[in-house]
């Protein structure tokens, strides 16, 4: 008991102390045992619901009364007919007859059966009922939760493991359908089915009643020395599992990378040290409520044990029939239930509750790429003039990606951005299609600022083409169209000519219906650009950004490649994002980026003239030999 103590005093110090550490991962922040406001919200979350929560509210009461009436007829049945055949045989010895006593037993029984029939049907309507109420309530928070994930930008999943979300979306959210089905409205019965008991109790027989009362204090005490540490415990197990599903997630992506640096048993040792502390924090949480079932079982052994002995003396005294003992055993009986499941109640109370406060965490979270509250100009009305006007930028404070950036895209150009890795180039792209805000300075298109757009038309004013561009599981036509209403089976047939990935569909089974595999990792690095340059073609976007990736292909594929990015630039705005020099030649205007500032700007041959950064990298890459 000492050293379970000690676990409860460590447990809340590390608590205490990771709550003040703002570098705490918000997994590990415990809140309070009972938050308020906590289970206010997950009320109003549930509130659309209340018809269910009252109709389940409604069959367990009708099933509490079934339940009430069984003690009840045990006890007419015993001192009614029972206690008439036995005081009529002792009067007149054994001779005596049965006097009819077996008739009406026969009636009470049948009773009892009746009683026991109809529970068993509302048993079944409490268990469908409640059932139905959870998974109705965490079906909307699910789908709330998602779309409100979607929303929100990338600066907010840069700093969070995918496991870490996969795990509130799917197994935080189990366990408040758990809190819903066996938790919050048995709960709120419990407390009605107790107070009830206990008015029985007084009328049924007061001295034994008192009894009862007075022990019962034993059990709440017991729930609150245990209790300290069940809130601890299951945030722990959260956590444990957030990371561990992260990690999974991050090795399953990696396969590849972990076979090529034979770093199988590494990875293995980790995961298992990982899985080591989740089974710990489960075990932790296990001890707990071994403990303390057993004690809340020894403390109702104690109250049975003083009803046993005070109701067999005023049996013996006549004080108390025997059907009346029976029936306030029983009803004793019905009372301690819900009292000794309180600490199971409280179990499931305290996940859900350290499930919520990681659910209500993402909730909580504001988009910083907030849409415009009335948007003041239509993207599908621009001509595609973009201009980058002193734009700064840092993604973590104090630390500047960019400084003071200014160019323009005049209408239909395309400006090439070149650049050793971490110029900021990708960061350029990025604040074009506002996945960012800039820090400092604006981007405007047509003469507007780009936040006075909404967010999602502006979006889809773009085409997108990524280096390693990603492809879903589902057919070739599902990962082409994206479910945009305005690409039409014309238009995805001309996309598909323009880009020469219609090459690539002759070459699977089934074309356009074909299956791909997640990543599209089943298709050649130059198929997969392939694809991505006919999904950005069948949107007629007015703005291109594109991540050229050639160098991982061979000369065929890298001509089919060049030739589908002309026809995707071909009379568009498009920012392009330059690995080699060869690439940007024909660019209107290229773009020279040095950690983090525009150093220069020009043709290629200006450029070249100029003899500054661009003429080092093009000697570097066409005309200083390498040695060894």
């Amino acid at each position: 008991m000492i050293q379970v103590v000690k676990q409860f005093k460590d447990a809340r110090r590390a608590a205490k102390k990771a709550a003040q550490d703002p570098d705490t991962p918000e997994e590990m922040v415990v809140g309070k045992v009972w938050d308020s406001t906590l289970a206010l919200r997950l009320w109003r979350e549930a509130r659309a619901h209340h018809g269910l929560f009252y109709g389940a509210f409604a069959v367990l009461a009708v099933l509490f009364l079934l339940e009430m009436a069984g003690p009840w007829i045990i006890r007419q049945a015993v001192d009614g007919p029972v206690a008439t055949a036995l005081k009529a045989r002792a009067a007149a010895g054994d001779g005596a007859s049965d006097s009819g006593y077996v008739r009406e037993l026969a009636l009470w029984a049948g009773a009892y059966l009746a009683v026991v029939a109809g529970s068993i049907v509302f048993r079944y309507l409490e268990v469908a009922h409640l059932t139905r109420t959870g998974q109705s309530v965490i079906h909307d928070l699910r789908v709330k939760l998602f779309r409100h994930v979607e929303a929100l930008d990338l600066a907010w999943f840069d700093k969070r493991a995918t496991g870490s979300l996969v795990t509130r979306v799917t197994s935080d959210i189990e366990n408040l359908n758990e809190m819903f089905t066996s938790g919050l409205v048995t709960l709120g019965f419990d407390f009605v089915r107790i107070l009830v008991l206990q008015i029985v109790l007084f009328v049924l027989h007061w001295q034994l009643a008192l009894v009862v009362l007075a022990l019962l204090p034993l059990l709440v005490g017991v729930s609150l020395v245990f209790r300290g540490g069940a809130r601890n415990a299951h945030r722990a197990v959260r956590a444990k599992l957030a990371l561990l599903n992260g990690y999974l997630q991050e090795v399953l992506q990696g396969v590849r990378v972990v076979h090529v640096f034979r770093r199988e048993e590494r990875v293995s040792k980790r995961f298992g040290q990982m899985l080591a502390e989740y089974l710990q924090a489960n075990m932790r949480t296990i001890f707990l409520f071994a403990l303390f079932f057993p004690s809340l079982d020894f403390v109702v052994s104690g109250i049975q044990a003083a009803i046993v002995w005070v109701g067999g003396l005023d049996i013996a005294a006549a004080e108390m029939e025997v059907g009346t003992f029976i029936q306030f055993w029983l009803y004793v009986g019905m009372l301690l239930n819900p009292v000794r499941e309180l600490g199971e109640r409280y179990n499931v109370l305290q996940s859900a509750f350290a499930s919520s406060e990681r659910i209500f965490q993402v909730l909580d979270t504001q988009a910083t790429v907030a849409d415009a509250v009335e948007p003041t100009a239509r993207a599908a009305q621009t001509r595609g003039h973009v201009r980058f006007e002193n734009v700064s930028f840092d993604y973590l404070p104090g630390v500047p990606v960019l400084r003071d950036v200014s160019f323009e895209i005049p209408a239909g150009a395309t400006v090439a951005i070149v650049g050793a890795t971490g110029a900021g180039k990708s960061t350029l792209a990025n604040l074009l299609m506002r996945f960012y805000d800039p820090t400092r300075g604006r981007i405007t298109l047509d003469g507007v600022d780009l936040r006075e757009f909404d967010v999602r038309e502006l979006r889809s004013q773009f085409g997108l083409v990524l280096q390693e561009d990603f492809l879903f599981a589902g057919s070739v036509r599902e990962n082409l169209v994206m479910e945009r209403l305005d690409v039409s089976d014309a238009s995805l047939q001309r996309a598909l000519e323009s880009s020469r990935a219609q090459q690539v569909l002759d070459r699977l089974p089934g074309g356009l219906d074909a299956p791909l595999a997640e990543r599209g990792a089943t298709l050649s690095t130059g198929e997969r650009q392939l694809l991505a340059i006919a999904r950005a073609l069948a949107g007629a976007p007015r703005i291109v950004v594109l991540d050229e990736a050639t160098a991982s292909v061979d000369s065929q594929t890298e001509h089919q490649i060049e030739e589908a990015q002309d026809n995707l630039l071909s009379g568009r705005s498009a920012l392009v994002i330059a690995h080699r020099l060869s690439t940007v030649r024909k660019a209107d205007k290229i773009l020279v980026m040095h950690r983090g500032e525009l150093r220069e700007q020009g043709t290629h041959d200006e450029l070249l003239a100029l003899g500054g950064i661009y003429a080092r990298l093009h000697r570097l890459q066409f005309v200083e030999p390498v040695t060894h």
